[in-house]
């Protein structure tokens, strides 16, 4: 118990420093300083300055004395213009899903220097590059530059997660939030989901060796069977048990004892979700769902959730389904954004324990149950749900609450006609949208449409810019570039210089990446989000089947008629093989002489001859009378032609 309380005090102690040291550092920009030093100059009070801007009054004191200068050194690697442009490409790259590595810009710098002709009085290695400490003071003077890891996002996300596909979402969402009345009715929210386990589960923690040890091995303690969980959460924080899907068959243990209370199960051949898994779910959260209607369920519109049956069951039962559109989960879906990734870190972690106590133990079918049972309640939270619904701007209603930064802006054409364009947030003050919607504005007894929704309640997530140009073909420089210093080879156009990106001197170095090759014609377009459970969807999807099964009719006709036809020609075929097997011999269609062309030889009238006799090399057949033989020998036998060849 002493030695607890001795590590807690520590603890408070070690956070106490930690916090102080932290204040020491520098919480000012470069630009607060110019100002700051300005305002003392001119008469301003320093204490009052430095306290008004957050600085040292130590700092500003000797910045007023011009005991430190703040300006450029003169033998810098970059320009401040240049580093302004290099500053604002980086941003420009990483907005558009192609960030840069501290490597890459310090060979752009190296280009940049290189372009300049400033290759010969640089104090930069031109073999070498930049030195860290070079990179270390650029980031200095550049507060607003960070490093962070990125996370990889596939080519569908990047194209599907549109603002425009947002803004669509948002306004069919708020028709159903202002028409039902939902802005104190979190609990009639959901967002359901499923997510799978398997597949060589990693744990983030760090592990402890040995002092220069290049590898660090954990043993694998689940197997490669992929399970899937189907979780149903609502805006009040509340969540359905959920639905575990087995690959095969269940297992032999008893599952339900041990696995979280309420839980639903069922199998699948390789453990994914299907239409009847999904309308089996269905009825399970009518369930434990509140009697209170309409209920709005939120999901993906993946083929297994949207089917008639599905669709049937939820108009039924007084559940509007709305789907996201495709390719937008990792922004509008709470369960994505906020509850599966700390579900999957804890199932990682729990399991990687498992194998601490049990060396042996491999997590699988019979131990996946009793493992979730630990795990849920410690990831699927009332906090991780809320949150997931606040930063959807599902609940409250709040499309400022999306983050932007998600969206990443597609690389313009080569005309650069979108090389202007951002995805800018709006603000709380500027967009009244980012405030949770009210029904007020729109009278409850007519019902909501889109296009009817008041526009104070709209938020936009805009193409704007930073230059505003007002036409970028005449912004472009009519001057030709300058070959490149190193391959004597002129750069195609670089549409950042139309756009005020980057000036013209350093087109030929800072350029974006090259769309070389035609886009392939995209055949099937992103569905938008749609509620599935209308009334003009229904009668869509109705029409769609009839005509699926009018195609099907059609194709089973014409496949019986093919049949029908292949065996009238078989048929056909059969009887004239027979025919011809019945038919008499005859001298104009029985077997001929080889010598005399004829069934009978000549002189013998219409009597038929059965004296033949076969050559053993060609295999034709001969007359007995036109060989001049006299009997039909025993033993092999050539033609007058054959015995001559040999």
């Amino acid at each position: 118990m002493i030695k607890l309380t001795f590590n807690v005090n520590v603890s408070k102690e070690s956070q106490k420093m930690s916090e102080k040291m932290s204040g020491k550092k520098k919480q000012y920009t470069r630009e607060k300083l110019e100002k700051a030093v300005e305002e003392v100059k001119a008469g301003e009070s320093l204490r009052a300055t430095a306290k008004k801007y957050n600085i040292p009054h130590t700092t500003l004191q000797d910045y007023k004395k011009n005991k430190y200068s703040h300006n450029p050194h003169p033998n810098s690697a970059l320009t401040p213009s240049e580093e302004e442009a290099l500053i604002s490409f980086m941003f420009w790259m990483a907005d558009h899903g192609f960030p840069l590595t501290r490597s890459l810009v310090k060979v752009l710098a190296m280009g940049i220097i290189k372009e300049s002709g400033r290759s010969q009085s640089t104090t930069v290695n031109m073999e070498k590059g930049p030195s860290d400490v070079w990179w270390a003071r650029f980031k200095a003077r550049h507060p607003e530059l960070s490093s962070r890891t990125a996370d990889s996002l596939d080519r569908a996300r990047v194209h599907g997660g549109t603002p425009e596909a947002i803004e669509g979402f948002f306004k069919l969402y708020e028709a159903l939030y202002v028409r039902h009345r939902l802005e104190d009715k979190p609990h009639l929210v959901y967002n359901c989901n499923e997510t799978g386990f398997g597949d060589k589960p990693r744990s983030r923690e760090k592990v402890l060796c040995q002092t220069g040890r290049k590898h660090v091995y954990q043993q694998q303690q689940t197997t490669r069977e992929h399970i899937t969980v189907h979780c149903c959460v609502n805006a009040a924080g509340d969540s359905i048990p959920p639905f575990i899907i087995y690959p095969g068959c269940l297992p032999s243990s008893a599952y339900r004892l041990d696995g979280p209370p309420n839980a639903l199960y069922g199998i699948q051949d390789k453990g994914y979700m299907d239409s009847e898994l999904f309308l089996k779910w269905l009825r399970h959260f009518i369930k434990y769902a509140p009697e209170e209607r309409p209920l709005i369920l939120i999901m993906d519109q993946h083929e297994t959730h949207v089917s008639k049956d599905v669709i049937m069951y939820c108009r039924e039962n007084t559940i509007e389904i709305l789907c996201l559109p495709a390719h937008t989960t990792h922004i509008l879906q709470p369960l994505d954004i906020a509850v599966f990734n700390p579900l999957k870190t804890a199932f990682s972690t729990m399991a990687s324990r498992m194998g601490l106590v049990r060396g042996d133990l491999v997590v699988g079918k019979k131990q996946f149950s009793p493992l979730l049972k630990t795990i849920y309640p410690t990831a699927v939270t009332a906090q991780n749900i809320k949150a997931g619904f606040r930063k959807a701007g599902i609940f409250p209603l709040s499309r400022g609450a999306v983050d932007t930064t998600q969206v990443v802006r597609v690389l313009p054409s080569a005309d650069g006609s979108d090389a202007t364009q951002s995805i800018t947030p709006t603000t709380p003050s500027a967009t009244p949208s980012s405030a949770p919607v009210t029904p007020s504005a729109t009278p409850s007894s007519a019902p909501v449409t889109p296009s009817a929704t008041p526009s104070s309640t709209h938020a936009t997530l805009t193409h704007t810019s930073s230059t505003q140009p007002t036409d970028t073909t005449s912004a472009t420089p009519s001057t030709t570039q300058t070959p490149c210093s190193s391959c004597n080879r002129v750069a195609p156009k670089n549409y950042l210089v139309a756009a005020g990106i980057i000036p013209e001197s350093l087109a030929n170095v800072l350029m974006s990446p090259a769309l070389e090759r035609k886009e392939k014609v995209r055949r099937r377009i992103p569905l938008p989000a749609r509620v599935i459970t209308s009334d003009q969807y229904f009668n869509l999807l109705v029409e769609k089947e009839a005509e699926e099964k009018e195609k099907e009719e059609k194709k089973r006709k014409r496949k019986e008629e093919m049949e029908k036809k292949k065996e009238e020609k078989r048929q056909a075929q059969e009887a004239k093989r027979q025919k011809k097997q019945a038919a008499p011999v005859t001298d104009d269609d029985g077997e001929h002489c080889a010598l005399c062309r004829r069934v009978v030889p000549p002189g013998s009238g219409d009597e038929a001859i059965d004296e033949w006799v076969q050559c053993d090399l060609c295999h034709l057949w001969f007359h007995l009378q036109c060989t001049g033989v006299e009997q039909v020998p025993d033993t092999a036998w050539l033609c007058h032609k054959c015995c001559l060849s040999t």
